[in-house]
């Protein structure tokens, strides 16, 4: 699958892409780094070439809320650069990260000068919002072992079809996604174990029977609830 930056260069005219392309600031992060925290004033448009970051918001005693995580091909920052408010949650490394970041008014004059750009732009953004409807959806009305299996739904999905991830999340950092425990997610995490529908192993996550874990899903979210779901 193509990277979002290839894809925002591709629709953008070559003279433009050209002059953007050198102005782009390539920028390295270790694992553990906050790149920015909410509401710092920056406004780049980043891109993830290596590495993963997880996008994350802090209560004011400490505990942390994930929003999302992104591997290499994927990117960040768009809101901040569009509407030029502070950022809306903080970004920290995973991994070891290189990045590519851009402007913000580099960002709008792309939108501005290609139509094709802005609607790939616009359409991220209603994909982002959809996601996090579901993510409200779940948070309001499903308990933790419903929330963990729509989560580990959404992770098999993301992996193309892939029967395995590598490194597995570990079960604080489910907990955190799905706003729980380590304790509940452990629990959970057995129960899948025993049923034969996941396998943890030391450094992976092992899909046995996603048909089961959807059947699941399916089951906890309702009919009258499907189209809010991730299926």
């Amino acid at each position: 699958m193509a990277s979002d930056w290839t894809i925002l260069f591709e629709l953008t005219p070559a003279d433009l892409r050209r002059e953007i392309e050198q102005k782009a600031r390539t920028v390295r992060a270790a694992k553990g780094r906050t790149l920015y925290g909410v509401s710092a004033n920056a406004t780049d448009v980043f891109f993830v070439m290596e590495g993963e970051i997880q996008v994350v918001l802090f209560s004011s005693a400490g505990r942390q809320v994930s929003i999302n995580n992104l591997g290499a091909g994927a990117s960040f920052g768009q809101l901040a650069a569009i509407d030029g408010l502070p950022r809306s949650a903080s970004v920290v490394a995973v991994t070891d990260v290189r990045l590519r970041a851009i402007g913000r008014e580099d960002f709008l004059a792309i939108l501005r000068a290609a139509p094709d750009a802005a609607l790939w732009v616009a359409r991220g953004l209603c994909a982002d919002v959809r996601r996090l409807s579901e993510r409200v959806f779940e948070l309001s009305a499903l308990n933790v072992q419903a929330r963990l299996h729509c989560e580990l739904l959404r992770m098999a999905r993301a992996n193309a079809g892939g029967l395995s991830i590598a490194p597995a999340p570990t079960h604080a950092e489910l907990a955190n996604r799905i706003g729980s425990n380590r304790e509940a997610v452990t629990r959970e995490m057995r129960a899948l174990t025993e049923l034969k529908i996941v396998q943890s192993r030391r450094r992976s996550l092992e899909f046995v029977d996603a048909g089961a874990l959807e059947r699941l899903v399916r089951r906890a979210v309702g009919e009258t609830a499907d189209a809010q779901s991730p299926l």
